[in-house]
């Protein structure tokens, strides 16, 4: 039988050998990453022009009343407004910010697919399209590229498309009612639309949150139900994620 001291010389060849294995993984990780946020430093300037152009500036941030604006940052992205591109920290803030929304649509041309690809989403929306665009710009986007469902296999993007499309009326004549049946579907636009049992649950929902009378359990609890927590995936890639980015919103 092997004797105790071949046994543990065994031991730690295996530990020293895991160990350099993972710190070559976290080595070409970083180089990959990096150089991933390179890339989309310098696409940047040319994808929000090009998504301008694409997606029209119909609305413009003057469009969207004080109180219009309160409940889309209510909604999506609490602290949008003084973080860098991530939040995973405020209740009811969810994965995606709406800078981190962006980034799906102007840096995946061939569609995000969650899991891994979260991290590259989540560093390109805190180091190239934060720091390179303003809120204000972003807002602008978010108004005009927002995907809120389909019709007739094509994508309604945009706020005042939706409008035309799901209240037949011009973005500038819906009520807040209406305006926020538009913000209810953005988390599940192909599922939650109006009309829905589905959507007008989360619309009571969405109203009870507005009014003070339900709050977010955690980050996680988008749909204010009191989920306190998220599946062992996405626990695990959240912490991920706050080890490679700065996520606190302040």
């Amino acid at each position: 039988m092997p004797s105790n001291k071949s046994g543990k010389y065994r031991l730690a060849r295996v530990m020293r050998t895991t160990l350099l294995a993972l710190a070559l993984g976290l080595a070409a990780a970083t180089v990959y990453y990096a150089n991933e946020v390179r890339i989309a430093r310098q696409q940047t300037p040319d994808l929000i022009s090009e998504a301008l152009n694409r997606y029209g500036t119909e609305l413009t941030l003057a469009d969207l009343s004080p109180a219009r604006k309160a409940m889309v940052l209510a909604i999506e992205d609490p602290t949008f407004l003084h973080h860098r591109g991530v939040d995973l920290t405020t209740p009811g803030a969810g994965m995606t910010t709406i800078t981190q929304g962006l980034v799906k649509r102007l840096y995946f041309p061939d569609g995000f697919r969650p899991g891994i690809a979260k991290i590259r989403q989540t560093l390109i929306a805190q180091y190239a399209l934060d720091a390179l665009s303003s809120k204000e710009q972003q807002l602008l986007l978010f108004l005009n590229m927002s995907y809120l469902g389909n019709a007739n296999g094509k994508p309604i993007d945009g706020f005042a498309n939706a409008a035309r499309h799901y209240f037949g009326k011009e973005f500038a004549a819906l009520t807040d009612d209406e305006f926020l049946a538009l913000l209810a579907m953005l988390i599940s636009p192909n599922t939650l639309q109006p009309g829905t049992t589905a959507h007008a649950e989360r619309m009571q929902r969405l109203h009870a949150y507005l009014v003070g009378d339900i709050q977010a359990a955690s980050l996680l609890d988008v749909e204010y139900n009191g989920k306190q927590r998220g599946t062992p995936a996405e626990e695990v890639l959240m912490v991920l994620l706050r080890l490679v980015t700065e996520a606190n919103p302040t």
